[in-house]
């Protein structure tokens, strides 16, 4: 298995150099990986809406949800939402 720094850096390149992908995307996207890094790259990875629009100064719900949508269809994560604040949605980055 790749190590996982590298992992990310190579995951960071592939992002920009789709042409889909906005400065949104990268931005969400990043703030993915810093969580998933400080979570010990564990598979799966509890994430909270606040947290992470905060981490990637995304100031609208509505810009969020379409971003966090978008990755999901391009490929780059698995999302799977709770819908309880308290127990968190689980996301998977896709390498």
């Amino acid at each position: 298995m790749m190590p996982q720094k590298p992992l990310i850096s190579e995951l960071y390149s592939k992002m920009t150099e789709d042409p889909r992908v906005t400065v949104w995307h990268i931005s969400l996207y990043v703030a993915m990986l810093i969580l998933w890094q400080q979570a010990g790259f564990q598979i799966q990875v509890k994430i909270s809406r606040k947290k992470l629009m905060s981490k990637a100064h995304f100031g609208s719900i509505t810009t969020y949800h379409k971003c966090i949508s978008q990755l999901c269809d391009f490929g780059y994560i698995l999302y799977r939402p709770t819908y309880d604040c308290y127990a968190g949605s689980v996301i998977e980055i896709i390498p």
